[in-house]
């Protein structure tokens, strides 16, 4: 998707409770700080509670507003923050349908998002790895993978990726039903036929129809600016984290994901949440705010 002047951002992770919202709610604040005019979406289509850590204690209206036409017009469903100029386009907790979405909805959800008056969108993509998620990662130019050094979030944060790299693919190869099934049946760990991982599969599939696999590799390998950041780092030993699954990626799924960052563990977060003010804010001179800053730097904000 062209996005013309504006910076959008995805992050993601594939579990939930590694501080995902809290890092989007405290990168968008610390944005508008040094006055960018941006704009956080909770993409966690029927389960927010990015308003909750920005500190926006029930939001006027939501995108069940914009969904539901209730509301035509999406910059008025936008909600102010504390922090202008941070705006919140917040999901609904609530509200059943809007979990899953239909296509149709969702296209006129993306279009809309696309015309918004902002410098910088950030989406706060849902824990799982299912294809709502991986679809709202894969709108943004700039994809931020979040981990904790922890085998659960390592091999979810693994299987996001790799999900998303996987419908891709299947995508780009919609129209070769044979090159599909056999997709399917690599991709698919109960199947017998699974035996390369994604990189060589890629390898394999490029025998055969290496125009196609070229156009995968620019749309999706190499047309999203991929990093990941390493959250609640309690000791130097765990400060490699980032930088061991980054080269993970590369060697099974061809990826190249950049290290940018850690985030050290705070034992005050919570108390932040429940007092509803951001981290950054509440404690602006704490390590969490001063490496905000850098990945900030780094990712060219």
């Amino acid at each position: 998707m062209y996005w013309g002047d504006k910076k959008v951002i995805a992050v993601g992770g594939g579990k939930g409770g590694i501080g995902k919202s809290a890092f989007v709610a405290n990168l968008g604040v610390t944005l508008a700080l040094q006055g960018k005019r941006v704009t956080v979406v909770d993409a966690d289509l029927g389960a927010a509670n990015l308003h909750t850590i920005i500190g926006v204690q029930y939001p006027a209206k939501t995108l069940d507003d914009f969904l539901a036409n209730r509301e035509p017009d999406i910059e008025h469903t936008l909600v102010e923050t504390p922090y202008p100029p941070l705006r919140l386009l917040s999901s609904a907790s609530d509200v059943l349908g809007l979990a899953s979405p239909n296509y149709k909805d969702r296209q006129r959800l993306y279009r809309a998002i696309k015309k918004l008056h902002t410098d910088i969108i950030i989406f706060d993509i849902a824990a799982g790895t299912h294809q709502r998620a991986t679809d709202f990662f894969t709108l943004a130019p700039i994809g931020i993978i979040i981990i904790e050094p922890l085998p659960t979030s390592l091999e979810n944060a693994f299987s996001f990726i790799k999900n998303m790299l996987v419908r891709g693919l299947m995508r780009t190869f919609y129209h070769n039903k044979e090159m599909t099934a056999f997709i399917e049946k690599t991709v698919d760990p109960r199947s017998a036929e699974s035996t390369l991982h994604f990189a060589e599969l890629l390898i394999k599939l490029g025998e055969s129809t290496p125009g196609t696999v070229e156009a995968f590799r620019q749309i999706f390998l190499q047309s999203i600016k991929m990093h990941v950041v390493a959250n609640a780092i309690r000791d130097q030993s765990q400060e490699q984290v980032a930088e061991k699954f980054s080269r993970i990626i590369k060697r099974y799924l061809a990826l190249d994901l950049e290290f940018t960052g850690t985030l050290p563990y705070e034992q005050s977060m919570d108390v932040a949440i429940s007092a509803r003010v951001p981290f950054v804010i509440k404690y602006p001179q704490s390590v969490y705010a001063k490496n905000m800053q850098e990945i900030i730097k780094k990712l060219g904000l």
